[in-house]
């Protein structure tokens, strides 16, 4: 048989478990923010020219977590947000890596350039040409 005491007590075990189930997993805000920074930071570093693809996966991963959060659903927008993170510091990782690459290249082409230009002005016979090191 129900009574005013049983009723009580399965009223008050829903709200326990109302209040149990809200608390348990808490918005990624913090990790939202962090993945957006490291987008900004990605961005900054040129990803977009250099790194495009990684740069599009953070931002479109990013987009899903924001969705999510939205949806209250902080398990999957933590998770997003993570790889958000990641893909945007691979992304910043990339492009300074090629930009490096690039500027490497650009030396190597100017030494050349340098050497070619000392041995035209040495070819009257005063100097002997020394073979262009190979780059590594």
């Amino acid at each position: 048989m129900i009574t005013m005491s049983g009723i009580r007590n399965a009223f008050w075990c829903a709200i326990a478990f109302g209040i149990v189930a809200c608390a348990s997993t808490p918005m990624p805000v913090e990790k939202l923010a962090v993945a957006k920074s490291s987008i900004e930071r990605a961005e900054q570093a040129q990803a977009a020219q250099f790194a495009q693809i990684e740069l599009n996966s953070a931002r479109n991963k990013y987009a899903a977590a924001q969705a999510a959060a939205d949806k209250h659903d902080a398990e999957v927008a933590a998770r997003l947000a993570d790889q958000a993170d990641v893909d945007a510091q691979l992304a910043e990782s990339t492009a300074r890596a090629k930009q490096q690459a690039q500027l490497v290249n650009e030396m190597d082409a100017s030494l050349r350039d340098l050497r070619n230009e000392t041995l035209r002005k040495d070819s009257s016979g005063t100097a002997t040409p020394q073979p262009a090191p190979q780059p590594q």
